[in-house]
C-alpha cells in the first residue's frame, strides 16, 4: 500500500510538472514536445546533483532516442521554468538538480574532493530576505555554495598545509596592484 502510494505521489508530481513546463513553454511560443516531456520525466526520476551525461544516459536507458542538443536546448529552459536549477560547477561540466516539489537547501562543496553537503540555515534565508528588501527587490530565487575543503582532504595536507582560505579552485590571488583580498580595504579611487 505505501508503494503504492509512493508511486500515486510521483506521478502527481509529474503530471504538476508537465503542467507547469506546457505553460511555460507556451508563453514562449515553443510547444512541450515529446522529447521535452521525456527530459522532464527523467530529471524527475533523479536524486540529488546530476551531470547533464547522466540524464542522456537515463533517457538512452528508458529507450527514448533524443539528440544530447535537444537536451541542452532543454535544460536551461527547465531552470528558466522552476523545475530544476544548476548545481555545481565542477571542472567543465555543470550539474543539475530537480528542485520541482522538493524542500529548498543550500550546499557546501569540497574544492578538493567535490564531495557536496546539503544543509539548510535559517539565518541565510532572513538575510537574504533582508538584503532584497532593503535594496527594493522582489526575491524570485537564490543559490548559496559556499566552497571549502573537507575534513578529509584536510587530513591529507601535508603538515603546516594552507592556513589561510584562499579562491576556489586553488587559483593563486591576483598580482600587486589587483582586486583586494577579502577583509583588505579596497584602495580609494579619485
Amino acid at each position: 500500500m505505501r508503494m503504492g502510494r509512493i508511486e500515486e505521489s510521483l506521478e502527481s508530481r509529474t503530471r504538476a510538472a508537465l503542467e507547469r513546463f506546457e505553460r511555460f513553454l507556451h508563453r514562449k511560443d515553443l510547444r512541450l514536445t515529446e522529447a521535452r516531456a521525456a527530459i522532464v520525466e527523467a530529471a524527475l526520476a533523479r536524486d540529488g546533483h546530476y551531470p547533464i551525461e547522466d540524464l542522456i544516459a537515463d533517457l538512452k536507458g528508458r529507450g527514448i532516442r533524443g539528440s544530447k542538443a535537444t537536451v541542452y536546448r532543454t535544460l536551461p529552459l527547465l531552470a528558466e521554468a522552476g523545475i530544476l536549477q544548476p548545481a555545481i560547477i565542477a571542472a567543465d561540466s555543470k550539474s543539475y538538480e530537480t528542485t520541482f516539489g522538493r524542500h529548498h537547501h543550500d550546499h557546501l562543496l569540497c574544492s578538493g574532493c567535490g564531495k557536496v553537503i546539503e544543509f539548510e540555515f535559517e539565518a541565510f534565508e532572513i538575510l537574504q530576505r533582508e538584503v532584497a528588501s532593503k535594496h527594493g527587490y522582489r526575491l524570485e530565487a537564490h543559490y548559496h555554495e559556499l566552497v571549502g575543503t573537507c575534513p578529509d582532504c584536510l587530513a591529507k595536507e601535508p603538515a603546516g598545509g594552507r592556513t589561510e582560505p584562499g579562491p576556489p579552485g586553488g587559483e593563486e590571488p591576483p598580482p600587486e596592484g589587483g582586486a583586494p583580498t577579502p577583509g583588505e580595504p579596497s584602495p580609494a579611487v579619485g
